[in-house]
């Protein structure tokens, strides 16, 4: 605002306002940003009477103020019914409260407005009002009434005692609030109408206006009604007193915010008419959180819930959801890697058989964290994992169950307590194990000596356990010494919040970096309140950072958990303020999921939808609303996202929470009645059965969630939910629906999922409002009802898995608003591609593993274009299946969905018949994961791919005949991981092989090295540091031209990780190892189990791969220059102790193959492979056995003559070998000597051999 020429009044206002906005500091009171005052001199003087000249000076002077994006309340209250933003009672109720706790704010400073109208009330784009306009504004000291001759304050807004007697006091901006109220709550009008009628009369008018409004807007319960009409009366009521002419009669501002506080629901806006409602059975009081639910039980016919009953309302106590992740990103972790060391070598060096290390401290800190660190280091590749979420209600059988189903990767089947220690003891005897039990609480010294005595002796087992209590830590604790995780530095917590705030990109780092690390210090070294302050402060103002840093909240008490200090709660805390109304409502919510739950991402966005949390906007639909939500919460660490199984994950990524409880206990769930329950889920209530009337009594209910109970069968009760909007329903044993389920008409979501229902009610299309219905898994239906093709409304179906299911493609034309579509294993007839075509919102669609009766490609040409929404496709084995007879059709079909403008993941694995894809590929400019897995027969790509700059993923694992020279080259080695084809740059001194520096992918092939230039380009990738591989592959091309001479230069610098558990080693051409394959292979590579040895021509002897501890599978092919297989390969005694498989191939110079280890020193032999099982020699002409057969099953010999021609020492009568298959051997079988050998063989299996001529059996024998 700027002011110009101002008369002494004027100037003195403007000076007034800018003290007191400088004093002011609060959400309802407009922000001061600044200020300017300067004078300006005139540059014609003016000539006094003595001829004298004199020059003025104009004054100018502005505040800068924060920018209000809704204006001033008087404009909104003055618009007609086209204004944009709609004052429905929500919001005006809120804007009341807002003003209120303005004003308390100010009063408490003994600052007074004496100017307040719906003019000086300003709202920000959320709706939240700021009073503005101070210039009248006095600041009063023990004296608080005086007398003034002044003007102040706007007529129509002032009381009695100013018009009358020029009285100034509080008592002024009271009748001046009551004035704004009643035009908030009954028009512009609303105050002449209010003097003309009594009391009693002007609030049944008004009452009976909202009472009008709110019925035809909303559709909730009776008491959801009642509960908005109390608000309307109170606000009325109070307005009126505000008014009383007797100012002492006027109440003050504290006891009117109180009275606000008492009728505050806390939900959010009122849902348009036909969406989800709000939920008003949730009411916020004083802020405080007591969110606490045990599970609930049905029995009988009735629904029980064991509610904490007091005089005013009834709390439901919710169980703490606290999830937390087993996987974690160590570069992200800050300041733990040397206490992560210790302990790991303490582990490692203990020779305690069972090992129980508790890991203690303060909630916050990062016990979770450290403890997944630990567990996920590759020190501990070879041991079996499991992961306990235990919580404070301690069950020794969930326990054991639990470290089942993680130890087997399956549920756990046993629930007698006997039953399942017997399994856990079968499961993990004489194996290495580590378990970590996160979040223990139980002290009692009887339960936890039965939790250290569960697990067998037998096994190498380590035990971690994260707890926040000392005392249990030392009970619990075996040979080591409970570890106390210790508080970041200050320094540690302000690199986290730069990492989270991005900090680093700001302009106005410099002035934020003190405010900053003084934030920093408040955290109090916990990981966590540095990780959701950093969030919280991404984006917001210099003055935002100060508000953070200067809250209140830091010197209140918050929290009464010694275990979790005032910092970090109040942290959460600050977090949380911060939040938008609707997401707070969603965060809230989150609290009814128990510790250690997880919950998928789509479901619970339906869940927010269903309860109507979710405002509308006209910018971001509500699915989009929900996922930046849900972005939200993870950034604030009260979600964490659990990592996807792959790309092209349907249901959303699993959700799961840290500390949330400790912080949702700022609110308070009040429930007075089961009928007003509005969300029911059940927790591990297996054995539970559902009566038939069981639901009876909750006839609000929105959601309900029965994916952890039995359900034999829905009751028919559940027709009674009218308002139910969402049910997940997985796994119902009956084969029949209740029909009555098809009179929810307001049900947006339905999940049944793996249930054995053999049809859908014939009625089912009469459910006009389902939007998400799973029937994946359901094995049993087989056709779907007419009028299932009504359901004009859904927008996602899956009907995957339902492989005995046929339906017509014509039919989905009808559901024109799908986005989802997943038809994976189903049979599809007629023509699928026209019903395509009326598809247009489409944007997933899953044909992987099915098949079409019909043509996929006739009209596809024509409907393609409408298909623009179009993201996700996946055909894997679908071409191959419906198209075995027109590869023509299969073309046409790949042309034409290059056309596809938002295509981002293409799916074509499993197509074998494919020896190309086109070059029109290179159009999909936002494709960012192509897989061609398995495409065995594909033998090159087209150009045009490498110019998708969008691609990230291009999968080519079993493309067995594809020219990896036809690969795209790409700046960013990521795009191609797991494939990276070395590229020397023209002219240059390095190739692109330093791409791979900063990559650490869990797969690695690296084809072309020889085009690396120098051996320090491979040095500096530091390949033995990337402990995320597992599988690697290093090629270079036979015959090719090197940059570097010796190709051993090269590997020298390429040794993997001690994490390798598959090396293929190919073209290399040097006549040697480097020392790591030689010399320690074994204590460099324990966990390899997998080595393939391809194409080396001119090495002449083998590394020692028999000292390989966990080697399972060799295979050595087309080395040319090897002709014995001896103690070179063995490297000592006790050679490959847990080899199963050995194959031999195209080895043309291998003359002689001994089967025993021979020591030069003592003169002593042993047989190795003690475990083998299978051995295949192919194409070795010249190879004969020496010594003896090795132990082996199952021996395959193809086009090697001469070992079928091996003559053995007569020492040898002990061979297992029972079955042999013989290929293309032409020597005649009569010769055949090795068979002599073999007293235990049982099958003989001979092919395409010449001559079988033989004289007797006993030229065999």
């Amino acid at each position: 605002m700027l002011r110009t020429h101002l008369a002494d009044i004027e100037n003195k206002q403007f000076r007034n306002e800018l003290q007191t906005l400088r004093k002011l500091a609060h959400q309802n009171i407009v922000q001061l940003l600044g200020y300017c005052y300067e004078a300006e001199k005139n540059k014609t003087p003016l000539i006094m009477p003595d001829g004298s000249k004199a020059f003025c000076y104009e004054m100018h002077t502005a505040l800068c103020l924060e920018y209000l994006h809704n204006g001033s309340l008087q404009n909104l209250l003055s618009a007609d019914e086209s204004c944009e933003v709609k004052l429905d009672w929500h919001m005006r109720f809120k804007i009341i409260k807002g003003i209120c706790e303005g004003l308390k704010y100010m009063h408490k400073e003994r600052i007074y407005h004496f100017d307040l109208k719906p003019d000086n009330i300003l709202l920000d784009k959320d709706m939240v009002p700021k009073i503005a306009d101070f210039g009248l504004s006095r600041i009063f000291g023990q004296d608080m009434i005086r007398i003034t001759h002044g003007p102040y304050g706007t007529l129509g807004y002032q009381p009695p005692e100013y018009i009358h007697g020029g009285e100034l006091s509080e008592k002024f901006d009271i009748f001046s609030l009551g004035a704004i109220m009643i035009k908030i709550v009954s028009g512009a009008m609303g105050y002449p109408d209010c003097s003309d009628m009594s009391s009693h009369e002007f609030i049944d008018q008004v009452l009976e206006k909202w009472r009008n409004k709110l019925q035809e807007t909303c559709i909730s319960s009776d008491s959801l009604l009642e509960a908005y009409c109390r608000q309307v009366v109170t606000c009325t009521q109070i307005a009126l007193n505000c008014l009383n002419e007797d100012n002492q009669k006027r109440p003050d501002i504290v006891k009117i915010t109180e009275s606000l506080n008492e009728i505050d629901t806390g939900v959010g806006k009122l849902p348009e008419k036909g969406c989800g409602l709000s939920v008003s059975e949730m009411t916020v009081q004083n802020k405080s959180i007591e969110m606490r639910m045990e599970s609930k039980d049905i029995t009988g016919q009735h629904l029980f819930t064991d509610f904490l009953s007091t005089p005013s309302c009834t709390k439901t106590e919710l169980i703490d959801t606290r999830k937390t992740s087993t996987d974690v990103v160590e570069e992200h972790i800050v300041g733990r890697k040397e206490e992560k060391a210790k302990i790991i070598t303490s582990l490692l060096e203990s020779s305690s058989e069972k090992i129980i290390l508790p890991i203690y401290g303060i909630g916050g800190i990062g016990k979770t964290t450290f403890s997944r660190l630990i567990k996920n280091d590759p020190k501990f590749k070879c041991y079996s994992k499991a992961w306990v979420h235990v919580s404070n209600r301690f069950d020794l059988n969930k326990i054991r169950q639990s470290i089942i189903s993680e130890l087997h990767k399956k549920e756990s089947q046993a629930y007698d307590g006997q039953e399942i220690h017997n399994s856990l003891t079968k499961l993990h005897s004489g194996k290495k194990i580590m378990i970590v039990l996160d979040d223990l609480w139980e002290d009692d010294k009887f339960l936890l000596q039965d939790l250290t005595e569960m697990l067998h002796h037998d096994s190498k087992i380590i035990i971690l356990v994260t707890t926040r209590s000392e005392s249990v830590a030392e009970r619990i604790h075996t040979s080591l010494e409970p570890y106390k995780i210790l508080p970041l530095t200050n320094g540690m917590c302000w690199d986290i919040i730069k990492q989270r705030s991005g900090f680093g990109a700001r302009d106005d780092k410099e002035k934020l970096r003190g405010i900053g690390q003084e934030i920093a210090q408040k955290c109090a070294g916990v990981a966590l309140a540095a990780q959701s302050l950093g969030f919280t402060l991404r984006g917001k103002s210099f003055d935002q950072w100060m508000e953070v840093k200067d809250n209140d909240i830091w010197r209140e008490q918050v929290s009464k958990d010694i275990s979790l200090p005032n910092h970090v709660l109040a942290s959460l805390m600050l977090s949380y303020n911060y939040m938008d109304p609707c997401l707070k409502l969603c965060f809230t919510y989150c609290a009814i999921f128990p510790k250690g739950h997880k919950i998928v991402q789509n479901d619970l966005i339906y869940q927010w939808i269903s309860l109507g949390f979710i405002e509308p906007s006209t910018l971001r639909s509500t699915m989009e609303l929900c996922r930046k939500y849900i972005v939200q919460l993870q950034g604030l660490s009260f979600f964490q996202v659990s990592p996807k199984s792959g790309q092209g994950n349907t249901r959303g990524s699993s959700c799961q929470y840290a500390l949330l409880s400790d912080c949702s206990k700022a609110l308070e769930l009040c429930l007075t009645s089961r009928e007003r329950l509005i969300a029911l889920r059940f927790l591990d209530c297996c054995s539970t059965e559902l009566g038939g009337a069981a639901f009876a009594p909750a006839r609000s209910l929105r959601v309900l969630d029965l994916s952890e109970c039995s359900i034999r069968k829905l009751p028919d009760s559940i027709g009674q939910l009218k308002q139910l909007r969402y049910l997940h329903a997985t796994g119902v044993q009956d084969e029949m629906l209740p029909a009555c389920i098809t009179v929810l008409s307001h049900l947006m979501y339905l999940n049944l999922h793996g249930s054995s229902i053999t049809a859908l009610p014939e009625s089912i299309g009469e459910m006009k409002g389902l939007m998400h219905l799973d029937l994946s898994g359901c094995t049993r239906i087989h056709e779907l009802p007419v009028s299932f093709w009504n359901l004009e409304k859904l927008v996602h179906l899956d009907l995957s898995g339902c492989f005995h299911c046929s339906v017509s493609a014509e039919s989905f034309g009808s559901l024109s608003r799908l986005e989802h579509l997943s038809l994976s294993k189903c049979k599809i007839k007629g023509d699928l591609a026209k019903a395509l075509g009326r598809l247009t919102e489409l944007q997933y669609l899953n044909l992987s593993k099915g098949f079409c009766f019909g043509s996929l490609c006739r009209g596809l040409k024509e409907v393609v274009v409408n298909l623009t929404k179009l993201r996700y496709l996946d055909v894997e084995n679908f071409l191959e299946s419906t198209m075995q007879q027109s590869k023509t059709e299969r073309d046409i079909f790949l042309k034409l969905i290059s056309s596809l403008p938002s295509l981002e993941y293409l799916n074509l694995a499993w197509t074998s018949d494919m020896h190309t894809i086109p070059e029109s590929i290179g159009k999909l400019s936002k494709l960012h994961t192509l897989d061609l897995s398995s495409c065995t027969n594909l033998q090159w790509l087209p150009a045009s791919i490498s110019g998708i700059q969008s691609l990230k993923y291009l999968h080519v694992e079993g493309c067995f005949t594809l020219d990896k020279s036809t690969l795209p080259q790409y700046r960013k080695a990521a795009a191609l991981l797991p494939n990276f084809v070395v590229h020397a740059a023209d002219g240059g001194s390095s190739s692109n092989f330093s791409d791979l520096e900063y990559e650490n992918p869990r797969i690695l092939e690296i084809s072309r090295l020889e085009n690396v230039k120098s051996a320090e380009e491979a040095r500096r990738i530091k390949l033995v540091e990337k402990q995320s591989i597992e599988d690697l592959k290093l090629v270079w091309t036979r015959e090719a031209r090197r940059f570097v001479d010796d190709d051993a230069e090269v590997l020298k610098q390429l040794m993997p990780p001690d994490t390798l558990e598959k090396f293929r080693l190919q073209g290399y051409e040097s006549v040697s190892f480097p020392s790591w394959m030689m010399m320690n292979i074994a204590t460099s590579l324990p966990q390899l189990a997998e080595v393939t040895l391809l194409d080396l021509p001119t090495c002449n002897n083998l590394p020692p791969l028999g000292q390989l501890p966990n080697l399972v599978k060799l295979d050595i092919r087309r080395m040319d220059r090897i002709r014995r297989i001896d103690g070179g390969l063995y490297g000592g005694v006790r050679a490959f102790p847990r080899l199963k498989r050995f194959e031999l191939h195209d080895m043309k110079c291998l003359e002689e193959w001994n089967t025993a280890y021979t020591s030069d020193d003592d003169d002593f032999n042993e047989d190795v492979f003690p475990n083998l099982s299978s051995v295949s020699i192919v194409s070795c002409p010249k190879l004969r056995l020496k010594t003896s057969l090795p132990l082996v099953e199952y021996f395959s010999i193809n086009g090697s003559d001469g070992v079928m021609l091996s003559s053995l020492g007569a020492s040898f009568s002990v061979a297992t070998t029972r079955f042999i298959s013989v290929t293309t051997c032409e020597a005649p079988l009569h010769q055949w000597s090795l068979l002599r050998h073999v007293p235990c063989l049982k099958v003989l299996n001979i092919t395409g051999c010449s001559d079988l001529t033989c004289s007797s059996t006993d030229d065999l024998l």
